[in-house]
Formats: structure tokens, sequence, C-alpha cells
């Protein structure tokens, strides 16, 4: 067991369900990633380490496995890196598909903690291949309520929040992680709600879900079909608290990725940080 002076979160995910390069995309973005695969980006998840050197996952994705790769400093090297508790955010496939490897083919869990809502726990328990790692004993399902603190231990407590999304299996939750310093994880959501606007304003640090940098960039979908709060309109709502906002998530068609990195300069000239798989946070 590692000990830190400090709660850790690293981010071990920034982008959307599908990650860059997403399959069988060819655009600037998706074709620099593969050239260059240090410039490829995970779907979005957070990873915190309390100082008793607790390991908690904030969604588990499809990349989980080289998700889990990026937190080995922090453990013994003969330590097999596994979180000792997890908890979602929604029943969107690159926010829940990683429990997979927590079944018998794979890291065979013992009654792995699993966070998320009655509905997201419903779904989950009625739904294969989830459901066998229910009655196999693999994971162990966990309700949260909105407004009900979760104590991790003595440097942690956990408190989610229901956020507006399109919830065609299951509700959606944002979280607000509080240590010495409070941080507000919201990945994925359609749009604010004074909910949202407080958590942002009260916390010290907010990673919001960043996925379109406006309307504009979707040339073959609708984008009421799939809304998110653009960068344009975070940009513009929280004038003022632009160091405090780091922003994740990000979609494929999205130009703060863009190789000449033009608006990503230009966001973190004002304050705003664009989350990078690595980034480390002490709360």
């Amino acid at each position: 067991m590692v000990l830190t002076r400090s709660v850790i979160a690293r981010i071990i995910g920034s982008a959307q369900d599908g990650g860059v390069p997403q399959v069988g995309c060819g655009c600037e973005r998706c074709d620099h990633a593969r050239r260059n695969m240090h410039e490829a980006r995970f779907p979005a998840s957070l990873a915190i380490v309390t100082r008793t050197g607790r390991l908690l996952l904030f969604d588990v994705t499809p990349s989980l496995p080289q998700q889990l790769d990026l937190l080995k400093s922090f453990f013994p090297n003969d330590r097999r890196v596994l979180p000792d508790a997890v908890l979602l955010t929604h029943a969107h496939v690159g926010h829940y598909g990683g429990l997979i490897f927590f079944g018998k083919e794979v890291a065979s869990t013992k009654e792995m903690p699993v966070y998320c809502s009655s509905k997201m726990g419903q779904f989950l328990g009625t739904n294969k291949p989830f459901s066998h790692l229910v009655e196999r004993g693999e994971i162990r399902i966990l309700d949260l309520h909105t407004g009900e603190t979760v104590v991790v231990d003595e440097s942690l407590r956990v408190t989610p929040i229901e956020v507006p999304h399109r919830n065609e299996d299951a509700d959606t939750m944002a979280f607000v992680v509080e240590s010495s310093k409070t941080l507000f994880y919201a990945p994925d959501f359609d749009h604010y709600s004074e909910e949202i606007d407080r958590c942002v304003r009260n916390s010290d640090i907010s990673i919001l879900d960043g996925c379109f940098w406006s309307r504009e960039e979707l040339t073959h979908r609708e984008f009421e079909a799939i809304p998110h709060p653009t960068i344009i309109e975070t940009r513009e709502r929280f004038r003022g608290y632009e160091n405090r906002i780091v922003l994740t998530h990000i979609n494929h068609t999205n130009p703060v990725l863009n190789q000449d990195g033009v608006l990503r300069s230009e966001l973190e000239k004002i304050g705003f940080r664009v989350a990078r798989e690595g980034m480390d946070i002490q709360i």
C-alpha cells in the first residue's frame, strides 16, 4: 500500500466515449493520433488515490487496461493495480463498458464495490454480460442517492448529484469530491442547470464536459440529438472562474485537438485547462 501526503486526482481518460482516434474515422485529429500514439486519448475517466492508498475510479471505460497502467507509479511494482471501488456516472457505453474486465475471463475480482444510482444498478443487474458479474459476485452494486454522502476514508467524501442527460437506460450522476479541497466531476451532461452552476462556483476545481467547441462542428449529425454544453458556452458562463475549470470528454471533432493548438492555447491563456491523460490535481 502506498501512503500519499495529499489526495491526488489523476486524469486517466479525457475523450468522448469513442476515444481519439475514433473507430473508422479519418479526420485530421484521428489520423494525427494514429500516427503519433502519444497523442491518443482514452474515454473520460478519473482516478483518485486517497492518503491511505485507496484507489477509486470514476467510470470504467473500454480502455481500462491501458488506463490502469497510468496508475502504476502510485503502487509497488508487485501489486496488481485494481481499484478499491468504482463510481459510475451513467449508462453510456464509454462510462461503464470497462466493467467486463472484472469478470472471470480477465481480473476475476471478488465483490468489487460499484457505486451507482439504483436505475443504473438495475440496468447492470438485468443485462448480460454485466448481470453475470453481479450473479457471480465479481462486482457488488451499491446504491447512490442524490445528496447522500459516501465516506470513503478519513481523507475523502463523495456526494452524487443528478445532472440532465439523455437517460435512455438510467439516470446520470456527477460527483462532489471533498478532501482538503473540493473537486466537482461532471464529465457528461446535456446542458447546465442551477445545481451544476452552484457546484462549479462552490468548488476549488471542476472537471467539466467539454465535448464540443461549438454547435457547428458536427457535419453529419444533428447537435440536438446529442447535446452537450459547448466550450464557447462554458467560457462565457464562468467568467472569473477560468482557473478552476478543466475540460474533459473531448470529442474527436473538437478543434481544441487540432495540431496547431491555437484554440487550446487561447483557452489556456485565460486560465482554462484541457484535460490530458496523466494530469494530476491535488485535493
